[in-house]
């Protein structure tokens, strides 16, 4: 196996060992390891058995892969590190930008390499470090290298605690980022030196940005030129949020992407152009060889190309397989696709590691690997047919489902959403967009950019193929796509096994024991790690920030959702989407049997649209204030509703009983625009199981327990659920003697600008000995109870 795929075993261990090091968290020591693999690279060197040479390669790259990833993940951190810096005070700080600015609707930022922070007017002190700039209005004029100052605060990038959460924390370190700043746009930036730091980074930069610019110009309608500037230079950032998630719907957002094809267009174009000019000599056709010299022409090409459009992991993957391809044709060497990509991964994960974990790669990754499974087969069997379109048409077919079908559980997994629809619409956007308007784009770009004036005719046949190719994205995009949270770690480790015996076991006999046994291992993985029933109350209160979200097993396992998180304004991001259903989807929850909304503030019910729409849900319970996206959504799928009112009690699967407190049934209406007022008049309830019992206060401040104290002689709980994230204007002393708990929770988001919980009420709960737990400290917080013995866990604490 190694003599045939020399570069399986060093990646495949690689990989592994990288992966581990990721998923177990702690630093793998480099001084205990470097004996290991000197030890490993001396017998793979000079034992010549060819079993204890493999095992010696395997361990030398497994070693090495634990620790390749200590220099992101542990780095020595100097003491004028921008680190030490992280206050909730604004600085001033000057730096020069080390990233291509990156620009979206939602914001844009860039990388600053910080070289001085002002503690006044006049006096600086040196720092080091990156930190990454986000500008949140505005577009960016400004570049790789420039040298700017401005002012704002330095925050570390913090995880909060949540089951499924996105590390962004890690995710910027593989950037070598570890601080976080904002400015409100652009004109909140002083350039001090245009250029203070030239590299050909900042050349290919400009060069893109002045190629964007001028297909910006030549085009005004902003749907067509930014797809258009997305398939010819890889911007994608200017692209609206609807029309990329339409793509995306359509299962053709892969061809947005610089891939192989764009650069095999590059590469062909260059070779056709030196092939044309070659042969108008006679000298040249007769004495050289017009063929190689073509190809190596075209290299440097492609590799210009891959500069130009960002060097990402995907592009830079194609461009070295087609080196390879290329190479392969100058020698007249056979060309094994598998090695070729084997050894294009092998190289940029080597180099730099992080790469591995770039979703870009992996989706590219396994793509072109699922079509290497099996289109040569298909290839094999097509070959009677004498129509070389009916041929071609099978084996596009073949292509473009194997490619599908390799992706869909890593999307499934990163993303929740994947679609099938890829198939079909795939048979009309790939020729209009990757046949048509990629290539007369790339020959229209040298005539854009040397006569910008005039670029509007030379673009105008790739215009009409984009503006027809959206019109036929938003069909498609109206397809049912395949939405699923379950997707588990487990199940990529047995997808990821399931293609390695299609690739490199070639006994039918045990392969075709392998596609069965593979599969049937991962459903009872599943089956055996669902929730089941184990006669105890379960509730967590999860870790969503400055928000609130609270999921209750009941004893017979059947779920309740009180309230869904959120954010307090509109940031052009989708709270369920992003935050709770991956949390939910991580903690194995796939049906939701009652909804609760508390009331209709955006940090209690802004995810809970996309929960409604995207998970089974039973019932909706509220008291009186509905969100409008919520009612919407409500209203789509049919969900019986229920408003709730103080006096109603409620028997819940388990002998769990539910007793609405408040608002009472004649309370008035909240005005739209009265915050407080619709605080007070929030769902409070009270959860009991045996001799447990827990009271959920949502928002409600003194005026509501107020009105408790007056209505309910009987409130003691064993859990307080403290309202208004502990604000000072909730949790009153005398509500605190009426309740006595021994426990209070708090939700509140880790260094959050209203200074919750208020030390007021920390201060209060203390001096009654009431143990608190806060999200923000705690993370994930889960109370579990039999009805008599009850305990508190924090799996998910952030460090």
């Amino acid at each position: 196996m190694l003599l045939r795929w020399p570069f399986l075993l060093p990646f495949m261990f690689m990989a592994f060992g990288l992966t581990i090091t990721v998923l177990s968290g702690h630093q793998c020591d480099i001084f205990t390891i470097i004996p290991a693999l000197f030890s490993c690279l001396l017998l793979a060197c000079f034992v010549q058995d060819y079993r204890i040479f493999s095992s010696c390669t395997a361990l030398f790259f497994f070693f090495f892969g634990l620790c390749a990833l200590n220099p992101w993940l542990y780095p020595d951190i100097p003491l004028d590190s921008i680190r030490f810096r992280a206050s909730d005070m604004p600085v001033t700080m000057e730096g020069v930008i080390s990233s291509r600015p990156s620009i979206s609707p939602e914001g844009n930022h860039f990388a600053v390499t910080v070289e001085k922070v002002f503690s006044n007017s006049r006096t600086s002190e040196a720092v080091s470090g990156s930190l990454l700039l986000y500008v949140s209005e505005g577009d960016v004029t400004l570049a790789r290298g420039d040298r700017i100052r401005f002012i704002s605060r330095i925050t570390l990038p913090q995880r909060l605690g949540l089951p499924g959460e996105f590390d962004y924390a890690r995710y910027l370190a593989f950037q070598g980022i570890s601080v976080i700043g904002r400015v409100a746009t652009q004109n909140a930036i002083v350039l001090m030196r245009a250029a203070a730091v030239e590299s050909w980074q900042r050349t290919f930069d400009q060069s893109a940005r002045l190629l964007g610019d001028s297909i910006r110009r030549a085009i005004p309608e902003e749907r067509v030129s930014s797809v258009l500037t997305a398939l010819l230079i890889g911007d994608q950032r200017r692209i609206p949020r609807d029309l990329a998630d339409a793509y995306t719907r359509a299962g053709v957002n892969h061809i947005l992407s610089i891939s192989g094809f764009h650069v095999g267009i590059i590469a062909a174009c260059v070779a056709g152009m030196v092939v044309w000019l070659l042969t108008r000599s006679e000298y040249a056709t007769l004495h050289g060889n017009v063929r190689r010299t073509s190809l190596l022409v075209a290299i440097p090409g492609m590799y210009a190309y891959l500069f130009l459009t960002g060097s990402e992991p995907a592009t830079t993957r194609s461009v070295i397989m087609l080196t390879l391809c290329a190479g392969a044709l100058l020698v007249e060497r056979e060309q094994d696709p598998v090695n070729m990509l084997l050894f294009a991964a092998f190289v940029l994960v080597g180099i730099n590691p992080p790469t591995l974990f770039d979703i870009s790669f992996q989706l590219s990754f396994l793509s072109l690997w699922g079509m290497i499974i099996v289109v040569p087969p298909i290839t094999k069997i097509c070959a009677p047919v004498n129509s070389p379109l009916l041929r071609g048409l099978i084996q596009f077919v073949a292509a473009s489902v194997a490619a599908s079908c390799a992706t869909v559980l890593p999307v499934l997994y990163i993303f929740k959403v994947a679609s099938f629809n890829g198939v079909l619409s795939n048979f009309i956007i790939v020729p209009l967009l990757g046949y048509g308007a990629v290539l007369s784009g790339l020959i229209a770009l040298p005539l854009v950019l040397l006569a910008p004036a005039y670029a509007s005719l030379p673009l105008w046949p790739a215009v009409k193929l984009v503006a027809l190719a959206n019109h036929c994205i938003n069909w498609f995009s109206s397809l049912p796509v395949l939405t699923f949270h379950g997707i588990t770690g487990w199940d990529m480790f047995f997808f990821l096994l399931l293609m390695i015996a299609l690739t490199f076991v070639h006994r039918k006999a045990l392969r075709s024991v392998l596609v069965v046994a593979i599969p049937t291992t991962a459903v009872i993985f599943h089956a055996y790690a669902a929730p089941r029933a184990d006669g105890r109350l379960h509730i967590t209160m999860l870790s969503v920030g400055q928000a609130e979200s609270m999921l209750i097993r009941l004893p017979d396992s059947s779920t309740l959702l009180v309230d869904g998180g959120g954010y307090l304004h509109d940031t052009g991001r989708d709270f369920g989407q992003g935050v709770l259903a991956p949390a939910l989807g991580a903690l194995g929850v796939r049906r939701i049997d009652t909804m609760i909304a508390t009331h209709g503030h955006p940090d209690h019910s802004g995810g809970l649209p996309f929960v409604i729409k995207n998970f089974a849900v039973g019932q909706f319970w509220s008291g009186r204030e509905i969100a409008v996206d919520v009612q919407k959504e409500l209203d789509i799928k049919q969900v019986p509703l229920h408003r709730l009112s103080a006096g109603e009690v409620i028997t819940l699967p388990g002998k769990v009983v539910l007793t609405v407190l408040s608002p009472a049934r004649s309370v008035r209406a909240a005005a739209e625009n009265d915050e407080m007022s619709v605080n007070e008049q929030s769902l409070v309830f009270r959860l009991s199981y045996g001799t447990f019992s827990m009271i959920f206060c949502a928002d409600a401040g003194f005026e509501a327990e107020t009105a408790l104290l007056a209505r309910h002689d009987q409130l003691t709980s064993t859990i307080l659920k403290v309202g208004h994230h502990g604000s000072r204007f909730s949790t009153s002393e005398q509500f605190i003697e009426q309740v006595h708990p021994r426990l209070a929770l708090i939700s509140a988001g880790r260094g959050n600008r209203f200074g919750l919980p208020s030390a007021r009420t920390l201060k209060l709960l203390n001096s009654k000995k009431i143990t608190v737990y806060r999200t923000d400290r705690d993370g994930t917080i889960e109370v579990v109870t039999d009805g008599i013995i009850w305990s508190v866990v924090t799996p998910f604490k952030p460090e």
